[in-house]
């Protein structure tokens, strides 16, 4: 957990309308608030989603829990009317010279481009529903020589908003197969289907007592209920090993690998 120290403004989009924070390491962060208007809920997610892709070595964007306190609530004024509360709030890392993955000039640059086959696998694993075709889950920072790809915003996984232990474990055998605009990007670019199955093998061979220690790590002011928690536990574990299917057919319907 790192403390912010000065509120940079409101980000105008966002459907859990984040704010940008410089914090005690020097960096930027957007930060998802306790009191965004999805939820609490979407804290957990994010917490869980990034600890995960961070383990495996994916491209995601760097997240922390920030720590925002009443002084800095107190000595500014420009905040106080978003209801902002003193406490753990979750922030990523924000790049200036981020981009959207929107032409082939800007992801062929892409020095990490193979990395984007597991993203493609993780999101089926969390159930990221939303990715697939939005333009604003993924970014690029660009460079001078090379660009890289990074994964950010993962609201979406879990069934999103309406999440319940009970939905979890009704649904976690069930494994949808995601396609949209954005994965159609990369589709040139990723046509080793081995790339896919390497990644398909690193979340089989993901401990389940790391996935636990992750999932139980998520601050108590997100989500008192453990027995949520145990929930996206065991639904990630069981998910774990049920992947080749829904990529084999992702592979041969829309690469033709």
């Amino acid at each position: 957990m790192i403390k912010a120290v000065k509120y940079m403004g409101a980000l105008k989009r966002g459907e859990t309308k984040p704010h940008l924070f410089e914090c005690e390491d020097g960096n930027l962060y957007v930060v998802k608030l306790m009191s965004n208007p999805v939820g609490k809920m979407i804290l957990v997610h994010e917490h869980i989603a990034n600890g995960l892709a961070k383990y495996l070595g994916l491209p995601v964007a760097e997240g922390k829990v920030i720590y925002l306190s009443r002084d800095l609530i107190d000595r500014t004024p420009e905040i106080q009317k978003f209801n902002m509360e003193p406490g753990p709030h979750f922030g990523c890392l924000y790049y200036k010279n981020a981009v959207r993955p929107t032409t082939e000039k800007r992801i062929i640059k892409c020095q990490n481009l193979h990395q984007m086959a597991g993203v493609i696998v993780f999101d089926h694993w969390v159930r990221n529903r939303d990715r697939c075709s939005n333009y604003f889950n993924l970014i690029i920072d660009e460079g001078a020589v090379h660009n890289k790809l990074y994964m950010i915003d993962h609201a979406g996984c879990f069934h999103s908003s309406i999440r319940s232990s009970k939905r979890l474990k009704a649904t976690a055998y069930y494994m949808d197969v995601f396609w949209g605009d954005l994965y159609k990007e990369f589709q040139p670019f990723l046509s080793d289907k081995k790339l896919f199955y390497r990644y398909i093998s690193a979340i089989e061979q993901f401990p389940d007592d790391e996935i636990e220690r992750i999932v139980l790590s998520t601050p108590p002011e997100w989500e008192s209920d453990t027995t949520e928690l145990d929930g996206l536990a065991a639904y990630l574990i069981e998910r774990k090993n049920n992947l080749k299917e829904p990529i084999k057919k992702l592979l041969s319907n829309h690469w033709g690998i």
